[in-house]
């Protein structure tokens, strides 16, 4: 090496920790561990952990580089002059390849592309949690993957999960024997399966660690229960959590449509707005399920919501002494639209119709718990954070004074509607930003006009929380 120049890879160990303590995101944690060996070996996971919940990314089912027939254009919402840099970005880091898959960083208006380490043909992403992506196979493999470190953890198969009674490669699409709620048997599609029987996924802590849980709730016509396994203990299986009618919870009466981990237990939210929590303490296999809290549907408006969150707030968005969980509601409007004069969208297996329907969000609607008195306050603000929430397993608060990019007091959404690619109808572009104060929504991701000319986006976009943390 000439005189006068270093060689980086050399640097003392001390060194090196001392500039990973220095480093303020995790795109540059990312950067400087690829630097070399030393470098990746001096930045501990103790020291990654802090970025991790700070990092929004917007996952596409796409990559901007190869040939989707898909031409989408990047709006900011800060100002047009950012959206025209996020376009102009270059693509680097992609081969172009049906590996490959690209990501929006909402707040430094940047792409980044990641090769992933297998084949996404025929694979759905049933959202994301903790920096890690849960990936249903077209075969019953079920995994958790972390695209940044390329680490993956293999579940349980779909086929333990109790009600489904057996996989059957040899029909035509492939099909799954299921026991439905009623107690009959049906088989669905191997497509339905996979877009329908996971609606979310969480863990409880880092996948790699021995004590994780993770919890799902599955589908069965209109029974969505708790079902969850352990990492550890694959050959378990998938169990469902059991509804016991001594504890007030008929197992008819419960269909859940959101789950969040929380003070070490998980709690759920059903579809009628009640909460329960799902407890391990007492007994590590069979968790009990109990009544929470109940949110009055009539008084909130919440019956006529489109979709419910359970969202865990931090104590500075509320002004409390502690964090709680919190209620967001979502209305959504719906429009037929002519498609006379279009045959891009015909569907084979549907009845002919020059009417497609397509939908957006008009508003949303955010609760907290009262203190004193069973019950739940609407604010109308939450100050200096942003809310994440959309197709993915958790929502998640963002402090904007650490992102300058990201908007303050206002919802970051991404369509969730899973039936939005069944017939007609245009779905997976419902993105954008709602702000709480002015009530008003800002395109995000979209093409020309979000109302009068939609555009079908499948797998659905998620959001997705970066993280380098491999566990210990």
């Amino acid at each position: 090496m000439a005189d006068g120049l270093k060689n980086w890879s050399e640097l003392g160990e001390d060194l090196l920790c001392r500039i990973g303590q220095c480093l303020r995101t995790l795109e540059d944690v990312i950067r400087s561990r690829a630097v070399c060996k030393p470098w990746r070996r001096a930045l501990l996971p103790e020291q990654q952990r802090r970025f991790s919940p700070f990092t929004q990314w917007l996952m596409l089912p796409f990559c901007r580089s190869n040939n989707m027939n898909m031409e989408i254009s990047i709006r900011s919402t800060i100002s047009d002059s950012l959206a025209a840099a996020a376009v102009a970005t270059p693509v680097t880091g992609c081969k172009g390849s049906e590996n490959c898959r690209c990501f929006y960083n909402v707040a430094l208006h940047q792409f980044h592309h990641i090769e992933f380490p297998q084949g996404l043909q025929g694979k759905r992403y049933r959202g994301s949690t903790m920096g890690w992506l849960c990936i249903v196979d077209k075969t019953p493999s079920i995994s958790l993957l972390n695209p940044l470190t390329k680490t993956e953890i293999p579940l349980p198969p779909a086929t333990s999960f109790p009600d489904v009674l057996a996989y059957r490669p040899e029909k035509a699409r492939g099909e799954y024997l299921l026991r439905m709620a009623d107690g009959s048997e049906e088989s669905i599609s191997k497509n339905f399966f996979l877009k329908k029987y996971l609606k979310r996924v969480v863990v409880s802590a880092e996948p790699t660690l021995q004590e994780c849980i993770v919890m799902a709730i599955r589908w069965n016509t209109e029974d969505n229960r708790l079902a969850f396994c352990r990492p550890a203990e694959i050959e378990a299986g998938w169990k469902l959590v059991a509804h016991e009618e001594e504890n007030g919870i008929p197992p008819d009466k419960i269909g859940f449509v959101d789950v969040v981990f929380w003070r070490d237990r998980f709690y759920a939210l059903d579809w009628g707005g009640r909460i329960l929590v799902c407890d391990f303490s007492a007994n590590p296999h069979h968790p009990t399920l109990s009544f929470f809290l109940e949110f009055h549907s009539n008084r909130y408006g919440y019956s006529y919501a489109d979709n419910q969150y359970l969202v865990v707030c931090p104590a500075a968005v509320t002004g409390d002494d502690d964090d709680q969980l919190v209620m967001v509601s979502r209305f959504t409007k719906w429009m037929d639209i002519d498609e006379s004069d279009d045959d891009s969208n015909s569907d084979d297996d549907c009845e002919p119709s020059n009417t497609a329907r397509t939908y957006w969000a008009e508003k949303f609607k955010v609760f907290k718990m009262k203190k004193d008195v069973v019950g739940w306050d609407e604010f109308n603000s939450i100050g200096e954070f942003a809310l994440f929430l959309g197709f993915s397993s958790s929502a998640t608060f963002v402090h904007t004074k650490a992102h300058p990019g990201v908007v303050p007091n206002s919802i970051y959404f991404t369509d969730d509607i899973i039936d939005s690619h069944r017939g007609r109808m245009h779905g997976g572009h419902d993105m954008g930003v709602y702000n709480l104060a002015t009530q008003k929504v800002m395109p995000l991701y979209s093409t020309t006009t979000l109302h009068d000319n939609p555009v079908m986006i499948s797998p659905l976009p998620l959001w997705f929380s970066p993280s380098i943390v491999t566990g210990s």
